[in-house]
C-alpha cells in the first residue's frame, strides 16, 4: 500500500543507493533510482559486513541472497612484521562478520529493490540537486518527486550543488586491492577461520577469504609509497615485506587490482529541505572500521523507518531533521575511531604492538572500537539476535 502517493528519487545505484531505495519502497514510497553507469556495478572486490549491518540486509529481506557461500569469520588477527601475532580478538558467537563480493552483495540488493517495485534507470548521470527534491541530469533535464536522496559517492554532486560539504579530506593512507583464486592449504588449518592483517612499518597484508574459492587481499600503504601503490603490483617487494604469504602474493593477476586512497567527508547537515545525503556522500570514512558499507545501508533504513510518521509531504524536512539527530552521533564516532586506528599504521613496529595490545585489551577501548557493529539498527529492532535464532534452530 502507498505511502499518501509520495515519490522519492535517488541518486546513485551502488550499495547505498539500492539498499535506501529498497527500504523506502518497503515502507509505502514509489522510488526511482538513477545511476550514471550503464549497468549497476560493484567497484572494489570483497566488502566486509558486521553484525549492524547484516541486520538491516534482514530487514530489507537481501540477506540470503548476500551471504550465500560467504566466509564467516570466528577471529580477527593482527600480526607484526615478524608474523608473531599481536592481538587476535574473537568474534562474539552473538555477532557476525561476513565477508562477501560487492557483486553479490549489490545482485541482493538490486533484487530486493526489484521485488518492491523500484524502478531503476542506468545510463543517466546526476549532477546536482536542489532542495525542492529535484535531481538535476546531465542532458539538462531535472526530475522531481516529493523527496531525493543523493548516494552518489565521495565526490557527490547531489552534496556540492546543495551546498552541504564542510570537509573532503583524503588521507596518506591507500589500498591496493584485488582477488585471487583460493587453493587448498592456502590458509594454513591453525589460522582457518580468521581474518589476518599483517604490517610492516607503513605497509599492511589484509587476507580475507570470501568464499570457498576466493580470497580478497588489501595492501596498504601511503600514496607517498610509489613502489608499493603500483598498479603493476611488485611482487618482490612486497613478498619482501610479507615472505609468510609468499605463495598468495605471486597468484596476484595484472587485472582487477585497483588503487585508492581513503576518504573522510563532513557536512553541514544531511539534508536540506525535500533533499538528503547517505553513504559516503554524507559521512565516508576510512576502511579501518569495515563500517562504510554497513553505515550507508544501515541509515538508508533508518530514514525509511524515521519518515513513516509524516502525514504528508509537507513534513519531510521535519522528520529529515529528527532522522539526523538520531543516526548522526554514532556515524561520528564511528568516522573517529577509524581514523584513530589508521594513525597506527605510522608508529614504529614495535610502538604498533604495544599500542594495539594496550588499548584492545581495555574493554571501554574496545567497546568504542566495536559500538557500531554491535548498534541494532533502526527497523531491525524485531529481528531476534543472531544467537537466539541460532539456540532455537538447534533445540528444534
Amino acid at each position: 500500500m502507498k505511502k499518501k502517493n509520495l515519490t522519492a528519487i535517488i541518486a546513485g545505484g551502488g550499495i547505498g543507493g539500492l539498499a535506501t531505495g529498497a527500504a523506502l519502497a518497503q515502507h509505502g514510497w514509489t522510488v526511482t533510482v538513477y545511476e550514471r553507469q550503464p549497468e549497476l556495478r560493484a567497484i572494489g572486490s570483497g566488502i566486509y559486513i558486521w553484525e549492524n549491518g547484516l541486520r538491516v540486509l534482514e530487514a530489507l529481506g537481501a540477506y540470503d541472497e548476500a551471504v550465500k557461500g560467504a566466509f564467516h569469520g570466528r577471529f580477527f588477527e593482527q600480526r607484526d612484521n615478524k608474523g608473531q601475532i599481536i592481538e587476535s580478538a574473537p568474534i562474539p558467537p552473538d555477532k557476525r562478520l561476513i565477508t562477501v563480493q560487492r557483486s553479490q552483495l549489490l545482485a541482493a540488493l538490486r533484487d530486493a529493490c526489484l521485488r518492491a517495485g523500484v524502478t531503476i534507470v542506468t545510463k543517466t548521470e546526476v549532477v546536482g540537486a536542489t532542495a525542492r527534491g529535484e535531481l538535476l541530469l546531465a542532458g539538462g533535464q531535472t526530475v522531481r518527486a516529493d523527496l531525493c536522496v543523493g548516494v552518489d559517492g565521495i565526490w557527490s554532486r547531489v552534496r556540492q550543488t546543495l551546498g552541504l560539504e564542510l570537509l573532503h579530506e583524503q588521507t596518506v593512507e591507500g589500498a591496493l586491492r584485488t582477488t585471487i583464486v583460493g587453493k587448498p592449504g592456502d590458509i594454513p588449518a591453525a589460522d582457518a577461520g580468521k581474518y589476518i592483517e599483517n604490517w610492516d612499518g607503513e605497509r599492511r597484508f589484509l587476507i580475507t577469504p570470501m568464499n570457498a574459492n576466493e580470497i580478497y587481499l588489501a595492501l596498504t600503504c601511503p600514496h607517498t609509497d610509489k613502489a608499493a601503490s603500483n598498479t603493476n603490483v611488485d611482487k618482490a617487494l612486497w613478498i619482501g615485506s610479507f615472505p609468510q604469504w609468499k605463495h598468495l602474493i605471486e597468484r596476484i593477476g595484472t587485472h582487477d587490482i585497483s588503487w585508492g586512497v581513503y576518504s573522510t567527508t563532513k557536512t553541514k547537515t544531511w539534508s536540506v529541505g525535500h533533499a538528503a545525503i547517505v553513504g559516503d556522500a554524507a559521512h565516508a570514512q576510512p576502511p579501518n572500521l569495515g563500517q562504510g558499507g554497513g553505515m550507508a545501508m544501515q541509515n538508508g533504513l533508518a530514514l525509511a523507518v524515521a519518515l513513516d510518521a509524516i502525514a504528508g509531504a509537507r513534513d519531510i524536512p521535519a522528520a529529515l531533521e529528527a532522522w539526523e539527530q538520531k543516526e548522526r552521533p554514532l556515524v561520528e564516532h564511528c568516522q573517529k575511531w577509524s581514523q584513530l586506528y589508521g594513525e597506527v599504521t605510522f608508529l614504529p613496529d614495535d610502538v604498533r604492538t604495544m599500542t594495539v595490545r594496550g588499548a584492545m585489551s581495555n574493554p571501554w577501548v574496545a567497546a568504542q572500537v566495536f559500538k557500531a557493529a554491535n548498534h541494532i539498527p533502526a527497523g531491525t529492532e524485531h529481528i531476534p539476535s543472531w544467537i537466539e535464532r541460532s539456540g532455537q534452530a538447534k533445540r528444534a
